[in-house]
């Protein structure tokens, strides 16, 4: 299938090499050759048809579209569907964190959230991306909806969203259910900076999604420890 002539790349972009290899490998451990070959051509099929409906997002221009963003979370669905909701939130969770991950193991090693100087950069690049206008605007009617506090070296950077794509889409196709799947993998991100996230909420299970990031050492990473609530969100108290 030459899925490139499938997709308006004018308005959408593809899921990243990584993400193909992703979904490749979690067929092959369900199904054996050529019938591995089937389910992978039925998952891309299934991604064209969901971009069909899909709103422009900013394609490359949008930093959130790229390996581990929207676009990979979009063929996770499609794999998820294409294999008729057979693959677990576990094996989801797996997937979202073998593409989204990627960009954090670079820093694993060189950045430290205990620092001072380390949160602040993670201020300036949120603010960064938060100032393109594929996510601050709310007159665009779709794409994400970014906004970050002043910095407070005594709170670390903060920020929300208040409108995400991967939720609405969620919504709008009725995988709700399997959404911390995607929503969680951000604590790990942290993690591996030596950083830890305090959060309530997602936009998914309410009307934004708040961010707040500490050191792994801090007193505020003792106070507000990770907690799952009864539909498989981490969160913190």
């Amino acid at each position: 299938m030459d899925i490139k002539s499938q997709i308006d790349l004018m308005k959408h972009v593809m899921y990243s090499p990584l993400m193909e290899k992703i979904v490749k490998d979690h067929l092959r451990k369900r199904f054996e050759g050529a019938e591995a070959e089937l389910m992978w051509e039925k998952v891309q099929k299934q991604y064209c048809e969901f971009l069909k409906d899909l709103p422009y997002l900013g394609g490359k221009k949008n930093t959130h579209n790229g390996t581990g963003g929207t676009y990979d979370c979009i063929m996770t669905f499609a794999y998820y569907e294409a294999l008729d909701h057979a693959p677990d939130i576990d094996e989801l969770y797996e997937m979202n964190c073998e593409s989204f991950l990627t960009g954090f193991k670079s820093l694993e090693k060189i950045a430290n959230a205990n620092r001072g100087i380390v949160r602040r950069i993670l201020h300036m690049t949120f603010s960064a991306t938060a100032k393109s206008k594929y996510n601050c605007d709310p007159d665009q009617p779709t794409g994400y909806i970014m906004k970050v506090d002043p910095y407070d070296k005594a709170v670390g950077p903060r920020y929300i969203f208040e409108r995400c794509p991967i939720a609405e889409f969620a919504k709008e196709h009725g995988y709700l259910d399997i959404m911390p799947a995607f929503c969680n993998s951000d604590y790990p991100a942290m993690e591996m900076i030596h950083g830890h996230l305090i959060r309530k909420h997602t936009c998914a299970n309410a009307d934004i999604c708040d961010y707040r990031i500490v050191g792994d050492e801090s007193e505020a990473a003792k106070k507000h420890p990770r907690k799952t609530d009864e539909k498989g969100y981490w969160y913190n108290a």
